[in-house]
C-alpha cells in the first residue's frame, strides 16, 4: 500500500494569523474612519457653536442700536426740545404778530434778493427721456438707415 502524503496550502497557525491580521487591519480602518468621522463632526459643532454665539451677539447689538435709537428719539422730541427750550429761557413767537420781535440791523449786510428767489425758483431740468437714442430707434429704422440708398451711391 501506498501512502500519500498532503501538505497544507498554509499551515493552520499561519492561516489564523492571516484571518486575525485581516480582522485586525479592517478594525484599524473601521476605528480610523470613525476617528476622521468624529473629528469632522467635533469641528461642526464647534463652528456651529461659535456661528451661535455669533448670532446672539448680532442680536443684542441690533437691540442695543435700537434701545440708543429711541432715547435718540425721545431726547429731541418735540415735547422734550420745547421744554429744555423754555427751562433756558427761550419763548415761543408768533411770527404773525410782529410787535414780539424786532430786525436788528447788520451793518454790511446787503439782502440780495434776486439770489434768494433764483434758489428757491431753481429746479434741477428733468431729463426728456431716461433712454438712450440707440435704444428708442427700432429695427426698420435701423435698417434703412445702415443700407444705401440710391440717391447715396450717386
Amino acid at each position: 500500500m501506498k501512502t500519500e502524503q498532503h501538505a497544507y496550502r498554509l499551515a493552520p497557525w499561519r492561516k489564523q494569523l492571516k484571518s486575525i491580521i485581516n480582522i485586525l487591519l479592517v478594525l484599524v480602518l473601521g476605528a480610523c474612519i470613525a476617528s476622521v468621522y468624529l473629528n469632522y463632526s467635533a469641528q461642526m459643532t464647534d463652528m456651529k457653536l461659535q456661528i451661535q454665539i455669533l448670532h446672539d451677539q448680532r442680536n443684542e447689538l441690533t437691540r442695543t442700536i435700537a434701545d440708543y435709537v429711541t432715547r435718540e428719539g425721545i431726547l429731541t422730541s418735540y415735547a422734550l426740545m420745547e421744554k429744555k427750550a423754555t427751562q433756558a429761557g427761550y419763548i415761543k413767537i408768533d411770527f404773525d404778530d410782529e410787535d414780539i420781535y424786532t430786525y436788528l440791523p447788520i451793518p454790511g449786510y446787503i439782502p440780495d434778493i434776486d439770489i434768494l428767489s433764483e434758489r428757491r425758483v431753481q429746479l434741477p431740468p428733468l431729463p426728456v427721456s431716461p433712454l438712450k437714442p440707440e435704444y428708442t430707434e427700432s429695427l426698420q429704422q435701423y435698417i434703412f438707415r445702415k443700407l444705401p440708398t440710391k440717391e447715396s451711391e450717386k
